[in-house]
């Protein structure tokens, strides 16, 4: 069956495009929003300002030693040429092993919320996306969510920050929960920071413009969770929204945000003096 013309078929490297009245650091890949002329961090860039967590960090590690192990010959012979520029892209090419999975991984998660976001069809998607929109559709019917809003913008300019959140839905029971849409293949408890920023968002907006009606219901919900969308199953995550989970966030925003602003030992130096023996 071919998707009508008017949806085309969703790709992973096709929602490669980021949000709206953002832009990323094409060095650093850190997002600011912009609201009435004030860049903003984004909650995901925040957790980055702070630093990657260590099992993180230890698994970019391994990335890169494996592909020095795994491809040995091929790199030396590269390197025994003793040609700069072959030792140039040795050296990118080894820098590219430390993220390329999570590029990918973070390219398929893109287009599987772009294709629940638009409500694209199973048909309408490419065969990597096909298997998580199927979990997509059966948590749907299973959960008898109604969706009040998607991929929207929330705004919180006096505490500093800023972010798209995936879903905002009403279950049957009438409570609103900020469900965020995971489908890598770990889950962590981090990832109530980010859910509890979105959670308390001064504000729903795009282009200098907030949006009143999504706001009401945003500052109406009580919960926040986790979709975890898999190959083979879906798993919904419930997250603790308290005070405490509240604080560790804006604690992670000072600490990133001061960071930034102080990687030189000059930026926080009030005086000096040197000497020798």
């Amino acid at each position: 069956m071919t998707a009508p013309a008017t949806r085309p078929l969703i790709e992973v490297g096709a929602a490669v495009a980021g949000p709206r009245n953002a832009d990323t650091d094409p060095k650093s890949g850190l997002r600011y929003y912009t609201w009435q002329g004030v860049r903003y961090p984004s909650v995901t860039t925040i957790r980055r300002l702070a630093g990657i967590p260590h099992e993180l960090h230890q698994w970019a590690i391994n990335q890169v030693i494996n592909r020095v192990l795994d491809e040995a010959p091929s790199i030396a012979t590269r390197l025994g040429s003793g040609e700069p520029s072959q030792v140039a892209l040795v050296r990118h090419y080894l820098r590219e092993a430390a993220t390329e999975q999570r590029d990918k991984a973070a390219a398929l998660g893109i287009a599987v919320h772009a294709a629940a976001a638009e409500g694209k069809a199973l048909t309408e998607v490419g065969a990597d996306i096909a298997p998580h929109l199927r979990q997509y559709l059966d948590w749907r019917e299973k959960s008898r969510v109604e969706i009040l809003a998607s991929e929207f913008q929330v705004w919180n300019p006096v505490v500093g920050y800023a972010g798209t959140c995936d879903l905002l839905g009403r279950f049957p029971d009438g409570s609103i929960w900020v469900v965020d849409i995971k489908t890598g293949k770990g889950t962590y408890g981090e990832h109530a920071l980010q859910l509890m920023a979105y959670l308390m968002g001064e504000f729903v907006g795009e282009d200098d413009q907030v949006d009143l009606s999504t706001t009401e219901l945003l500052h109406d919900a009580k919960g926040i969770a986790v979709l975890h969308l898999g190959v083979d199953g879906w798993e919904f995550y419930s997250l603790d929204a308290s005070p405490e989970t509240w604080n560790a966030y804006r604690g992670l925003l000072t600490f990133g945000v001061w960071m930034a602003a102080h990687g030189t030992i000059e930026s926080v130096t009030l005086g000096s003096r040197k000497g020798a023996a």
